[in-house]
C-alpha cells in the first residue's frame, strides 16, 4: 500500500470511529430517562392541598386509609400530562442524574424531593385508574412507577435511595391494595409479578449509596477524616450483616464528634432496608 493510499485508509478509519462514537454518545443522551423525569417534574402542577390533606395522603399510601377517589381525582388529572411523561420515561434503558458528587455535601439533591412527590401522585394514579374500572391502565400505571420508583436511587446517595424505598413501598402496597380488593387477572398478576422480580429481594443498591453517602460527608481533620473511613468499611459489613450493628454504633459513640453527628443512624437505616425486603416478599408471594 502506497503513502498516499494508507493516508486515505487512515483518515477513512478515523472519521468512522468518530461518527461511531458520536452516534453512540447520542444513542445514549436520548435513551437516559432522567431527562423525561426532569420533563415530568416540570409539567407537575400545584397540588394546593392543606397539611391535614397530606397527613391522610400519607395514610392512604401505608394502605391503613382507604382511597377516596372524589378527594383526589382533581389532583390526579391536573398532574396526568407529568404522570404520562413520567410513564414513558420508564421505557428507557438506563437512567443517570447527572449528580456533581464532587461538591460533597452540597450535591443538589432537589431531583429526588421532585421524584417523592410525583411518584406518590403515580400510586394516586393507579388507585384512580382503579376506581374508574380501568384495571389494565392501573396495571401499567404501577409497572411504570415500580421502575421510575427504583430509578430514583440511581446513583445517589442514601437520601435518594430513602426516597425510592417509600416510593416502592407503596407501590407495592397498592399492588396488594388491587389484588385483595379488585382482584387481578392472571395476565395481571403476571405483569406486575415480572416488575417486582426485577427489583430484587433488596430493592435497591444500598452499599453503593451508603458507601456515595459516607464518601461525601465534609470532614477537614485527618483523625476525624480515618474514624469515617473506619465507619464506612463497617457500614458496609453491616449491611451484609445486621449481626454487627452493636459494633458499628460502638465505633460511630467513639468517633470524634464532628463524625459521630453525621453519621445515618444505622438502626434506622437497617429497618428500612427490612421494610422494603419484607413488602417484596409478601407481595411477591400474594401475585404468585
Amino acid at each position: 500500500m502506497n503513502a498516499l493510499r494508507m493516508t486515505a485508509t487512515i483518515i477513512l478509519g478515523v472519521a468512522i470511529a468518530s461518527s461511531s462514537a458520536t452516534a453512540q454518545q447520542s444513542q445514549k443522551a436520548s435513551d437516559n430517562a432522567a431527562l423525561r423525569y426532569w420533563s415530568a417534574f416540570a409539567q407537575m402542577q400545584d397540588t394546593g392541598i392543606t397539611e391535614q390533606q397530606a397527613k391522610e395522603a400519607h395514610a392512604i399510601l401505608d394502605g391503613t386509609v382507604p382511597y377516596d377517589d372524589l378527594k383526589y381525582k382533581d389532583i390526579v388529572e391536573k398532574n396526568k400530562p407529568a404522570l404520562e411523561t413520567m410513564a414513558r420515561g420508564t421505557a428507557l434503558p438506563y437512567c443517570d442524574w447527572g449528580l456533581e458528587l464532587q461538591m460533597g455535601s452540597e450535591a443538589p439533591v432537589d431531583y429526588a424531593r421532585k421524584a417523592a412527590f410525583l411518584g406518590r401522585l403515580n400510586v394516586f394514579y393507579a388507585l384512580h385508574l382503579l376506581t374508574t374500572g380501568d384495571k389494565d391502565a392501573a396495571v401499567r400505571a404501577l409497572q411504570a412507577g415500580l421502575r421510575f420508583s427504583h430509578d430514583v436511587a440511581n446513583g445517589g446517595t442514601l437520601f435518594a435511595t430513602v426516597v425510592a424505598q417509600s416510593l416502592i413501598v407503596a407501590h407495592l402496597q397498592a399492588v396488594a391494595g388491587f389484588q385483595h380488593v379488585a382482584g387481578l387477572s392472571a395476565a395481571q398478576r403476571a405483569v406486575l409479578l415480572k416488575s417486582i422480580e426485577q427489583l430484587g429481594p433488596d430493592g435497591l443498591d444500598w452499599h453503593s449509596a451508603m458507601k456515595r453517602e459516607l464518601e461525601i460527608l465534609p470532614t477537614h481533620d485527618p483523625q476525624a477524616n480515618a474514624a469515617r473511613d473506619k465507619i464506612e468499611v463497617a457500614y458496609l459489613k453491616l449491611l451484609s450483616n445486621p449481626g454487627t450493628l452493636p459494633e458499628l454504633q460502638q465505633m460511630i459513640s467513639d468517633a470524634p464528634k464532628q463524625v459521630a453527628d453525621i453519621i445515618p443512624n444505622p438502626k434506622r437505616v437497617l429497618a428500612q432496608k427490612q421494610n422494603l425486603i419484607d413488602k417484596w416478599q409478601q407481595t411477591r408471594a400474594l401475585l404468585q
